[in-house]
C-alpha cells in the first residue's frame, strides 16, 4: 500500500487553482477523488496521486510556481489534532516538537527534524521511504508550506531562510516575493533555517488544557494507526519512535507506557517489533542517541543535566553509552561541533 498524505493538501490545491479558472472536475478527472470526499472532515490522498495533481495543476494553470501559491494557504490545522496541539503549545520550539513527534500520523513519506547548530535552528525535511519521493513541485509546496505554518503559529515574521536541493529557481520569474524568504538552491538538504532564539517565542494561542487533551488524542490516533499498519512500512516501530519522548513530561517513556498508549500488551508490542526486526531497547537507544546529539549541539544544558534528561542513572552510564554510539565522549562531541 502506498503512503498517504492529508487530503487537506488537495482541498488547498483546488481552492488555489480556482483563481486560474480551473475547476475541481478538471483537476480530479482520472482519480478516485470525488467532490463528496472533499467535504469530509479529514481524509487522505495517495502519495503518488498528490504528486501528480501538483504537476497537473502547473500545466492546467500554466503557472510553474503553483506550489508556492498553494503553500501560502498552509496552516497547522491542515494536520488536524496534531496542528491543534502545536498551536496550543507553550512556545514555537514546543510546537515544532509536536510536529516532529506526530507528523507521521498523516504522512509516513516525510519527517520534519529539528537540529540546533551554534546560533541557528535547522528544520530538515527527511524522506525516509526510498520508493516514494516528492517531485520538485511537491517538495517546494511542503517546505514553503511549513515556513508559513511556523509564521502563522508565531504570528510574526521569522526571517526564515529556505534551502532546497535541485535547481528550480526559474519558477520564481513570474511570482512576487511577498513571502520575504531568502531561497538558496542546490543545497544538500531541503530545510528551513532561522535563529534558534525564536524557539523560545511564546505562542499567543498557547492553552495548557487544550494541549493536554489534543495531545492525548494524537496518542490515541497513533494507537489506531498501528493497528492498521503495513508491515512493509514498519509503521509500529515508527509509532513507537514518535511516542518515545514525551515533550510535555520531557522524558522518555517506558515499554509499559508505550504499550498502554498503543492499546497493546507488553508481550504483543515486543513480538510485533521483533517481526519488524527491531526491539524496544534498540528504538530507545537510537532515540536517546539522537536526542543526546541534539542537546549537546544546542549547548544549553550541562552534560550532567543531559544525562538526567535522557534517564541515565548517572553520568558515567551516559558517557559509556554515548562513546559506544559515536566513539567519542559527550565532552569531545560537544567541542567538535
Amino acid at each position: 500500500m502506498n503512503p498517504e498524505l492529508p487530503g487537506t493538501y488537495v482541498n488547498l490545491l483546488i481552492e488555489t487553482i480556482k483563481h486560474w479558472n480551473v475547476s475541481p472536475q478538471q483537476l480530479l478527472i482520472d482519480t478516485d477523488i470525488t467532490l463528496k470526499k472533499l467535504d469530509a472532515p479529514f481524509w487522505y490522498v495517495d502519495f503518488n496521486i498528490f504528486n501528480n495533481l501538483l504537476e497537473k495543476s502547473a500545466r492546467l494553470t500554466n503557472e510553474p510556481a503553483i506550489s508556492i501559491y498553494v503553500a501560502r494557504e498552509m496552516k497547522a490545522s491542515c494536520y488536524g489534532h496534531v496542528g491543534v496541539t502545536a498551536a496550543a503549545s507553550e512556545n514555537l520550539g514546543a510546537a515544532i516538537g509536536v510536529l516532529e513527534q506526530f507528523i507521521g500520523l498523516h504522512c509516513a513519506a516525510f519527517q520534519p527534524k529539528l537540529y540546533i547548530e551554534q546560533e541557528m535552528a535547522y528544520l530538515n525535511f527527511d524522506q525516509p521511504l526510498n520508493n516514494f519521493k516528492f517531485n520538485h513541485h511537491a517538495i517546494i509546496f511542503l517546505v514553503f508550506g511549513f515556513a508559513h505554518i511556523l509564521e502563522n503559529l508565531a504570528q510574526q515574521n521569522l526571517d526564515i531562510q529556505i534551502e532546497l536541493q535541485g535547481n528550480s529557481q526559474d519558477i520564481f520569474r513570474n511570482i512576487d516575493n511577498s513571502d520575504g524568504y531568502r531561497v538558496n538552491w542546490g543545497a544538500d538538504e531541503d530545510r528551513l533555517i532561522f535563529n534558534k532564539e525564536l524557539l523560545n517565542l511564546p505562542l499567543k494561542t498557547a492553552d495548557p488544557l487544550v494541549f493536554r487533551l489534543t495531545k492525548r488524542q494524537c496518542e490515541y490516533d497513533v494507537s489506531k494507526l498501528s493497528k492498521k499498519m503495513s508491515p512493509s512500512l514498519n509503521l509500529l516501530s515508527s509509532s513507537v519512535r514518535e511516542l518515545l519522548y514525551d515533550v510535555e513530561l520531557q522524558q522518555f517513556l517506558s515499554l509499559n507506557q508505550i504499550a498502554k498508549h498503543l492499546g497493546l500488551t507488553n508481550r504483543t508490542l515486543q513480538r510485533q517489533l521483533t517481526n519488524e526486526k527491531t526491539t524496544f531497547q534498540i528504538l530507545l537507544s537510537e532515540s536517546r542517541e539522537e536526542k543526546a546529539k541534539a542537546l549537546l549541539k544546542e549547548n544549553k544544558l550541562s552534560i550532567q543535566e543531559i544525562s538526567n534528561l535522557l534517564g541515565y542513572a548517572d553520568i558515567s552510564h551516559f558517557s559509556r553509552a554515548f562513546k559506544k554510539w559515536t566513539n567519542m565522549t559527550p565532552s569531545n562531541f560537544r567541542m567538535s561541533k
